[in-house]
């Protein structure tokens, strides 16, 4: 654009000096256009200098929010064994199928708030779903170090209340948390995002490297997972948007009947990722079962079943 302005400028300014016949109002033209020209150039380097602004400096708390929260997630992977032995399940038996259906309540509290939390949890704003689904997880993940492991308390109604308590944190955070935290831009967003993996690598290998390596009880784990909670809850107080307006632009929850009202406008483009992510979780879902509740003894039989 600034090319063509200039491009322009000196086309005046040639067409003004051939119709003055070489006296001096060719010189004024110049000048003329020539402040003109600087006050284009102006206008265009303020432009960019909006866009840049645009794109805001990343909030990387929002990684530890996020790490912080997943951990919870994290109780599904091989602590859920280390909690089946507290308790003194066996691998086998109805005793057994009642424990991993209780953890199972984690993909159903999940499926439940994610649809749910809209009509539940609708006279709240989503930061205040935030503080809730957070607080929700911190109950949930406080029980087995509080309660079994050191109060050694061995009822079973602990598990599906604990598991479910994280399911249905879980269902309102991940979508609701980073919907909160678009205001602060797309880099922070991308900081949230490497949460996810990096709580799962934390928990599942770096204490599990420390337990094989040196030992460690694995009542660590889990009172990591407890204790990152009330950090992540005030990290995420530190960066919450405090209104909905930012950079001149609103974010607002959207009213659940007028988005059901209008879904022609918002279902096809999302039609593409929501089969995607179907797909997604539905190998997931498959092949967890199978990794966490099957190889856990220290060897398996040829042909067992």
């Amino acid at each position: 654009l600034g090319l063509l302005r200039r491009h322009q400028s000196q086309h005046r300014r040639d067409g003004a000096a051939m119709g003055s016949g070489g006296d001096n109002s060719g010189s004024d033209d110049y000048d003329a256009d020539a402040s003109d020209e600087l006050e284009d150039s102006s206008d265009g380097d303020s432009s960019c200098d909006s866009d840049a602004a645009e794109i805001a400096p990343p909030q990387r708390l929002a990684f530890v929010v996020m790490t912080c929260v997943i951990s919870g997630y994290t109780l599904i992977g091989p602590l859920q064994h280390d909690l089946k032995h507290a308790l003194h399940v066996s691998d086998a038996g109805a005793v057994n199928e009642m424990f991993i259906q209780s953890v199972a309540l984690v993909q159903w509290g999940k499926t439940f708030m994610t649809l749910g939390q809209n009509v539940l949890l609708g006279f709240l704003t989503s930061a205040q779903r935030v503080y809730v689904a957070m607080c929700l997880m911190f109950f949930g993940v406080l029980i087995p170090p509080l309660m079994i492991f050191s109060f050694g308390s061995l009822w079973l109604g602990w598990v599906p209340l604990a598991y479910g308590s994280i399911g249905l944190a879980l269902g309102v955070f991940e979508c609701t948390f980073l919907s909160v935290i678009s205001p602060l831009g797309p880099l922070t967003k991308s900081w949230a995002i490497m949460g996810f993996p990096a709580a799962f690598f934390i928990v599942n290998v770096f204490f599990q490297s420390l337990r094989a390596l040196f030992n460690v009880p694995v009542v660590i784990s889990f009172w990591y997972v407890a204790l990152c909670l009330p950090v992540g809850i005030l990290c995420f107080k530190r960066i919450a948007p405090k209104d909905n307006k930012v950079d001149g632009k609103s974010y607002r929850q959207a009213n659940l009947s007028s988005s059901l009202r209008e879904w022609n406008s918002w279902l096809p483009k999302l039609l593409p990722f929501a089969l995607v992510n179907i797909a997604c979780h539905f190998v997931m879902e498959s092949v967890l079962p199978a990794v966490f509740n099957t190889y856990n003894a220290k060897q398996v039989k040829d042909g067992a079943r």
